[in-house]
């Protein structure tokens, strides 16, 4: 693993940190079916929608200053939530949808809110006690391979190691699964939003015995 240092993201590095996450979301099997448009004989992730989430994520999650990235010359991006904090509250949801309805029209923003819903749902069902939740996580292309994700991944497990406390999350990919998995996650849940959507996992992890 080539050796790099974590540092927390500052507020001047956002949109860099958003362009990172839409070029290692570009393939993402569920923005894909969230956000699709149709070119020449191509489907394609809709690059300018995929970048406002992204943004407006990063900008919503700041708020708690639990982001991580590369000092420097930024390669990842790592956005954890604490425990006790949503990723959003009701009234930017509400703009959040409102701005999507507005770019992508009643037919994807269904799709949002039908994603939003399960997911909000099988959190719940899920996880009863305080907890970390990973947001999202990236990894520049071009490093990927490297251990940039292991690495980010380490502050707040270090963190929630010492707290005794859970770390949460869902992806939509099955080779994500496996790299969590490394990482002491275990499957929860997995489903779809219907029999044309990709695949969701939801996963914890518990926390680990820390040497005194």
């Amino acid at each position: 693993m080539t050796d790099f240092n974590t540092a927390l993201l500052k507020s001047s590095e956002i949109d860099q940190a958003s362009k990172i996450l839409v070029r290692a979301f570009s393939e993402d099997p569920m923005f894909r079916y969230l956000g699709i448009k149709v070119k020449p004989g191509q489907l394609k992730v809709d690059t300018d929608i995929l970048q406002w989430f992204c943004n407006f994520n990063l900008r919503n999650c700041q708020l708690y200053n639990h982001i991580y990235t590369t000092p420097g010359d930024l390669k990842g991006v790592a956005v954890w939530v604490p425990p006790g904090k949503s990723e959003m509250n009701t009234r930017k949801a509400l703009s959040m949808l409102f701005i999507l309805f507005y770019k992508c029209g009643w037919h994807r923003t269904k799709r949002f809110l039908s994603l939003f819903s399960t997911l909000n749902k099988r959190h719940q069902e899920d996880m009863t006690e305080p907890h970390w939740i990973l947001s999202l996580i990236g990894v520049e292309p071009a490093y990927q391979g490297e251990g940039i994700g292991s690495l980010l991944l380490q502050p707040i497990f270090k963190k929630a190691d010492r707290q005794g406390l859970s770390c949460y999350l869902s992806t939509f990919s099955e080779q994500a699964v496996g790299f969590y998995q490394k990482h002491g996650f275990i499957v929860l849940w997995q489903g779809g939003l219907s029999d044309d959507s990709p695949r969701i996992w939801t996963m914890k992890r518990k926390p680990q015995t820390v040497d005194i």
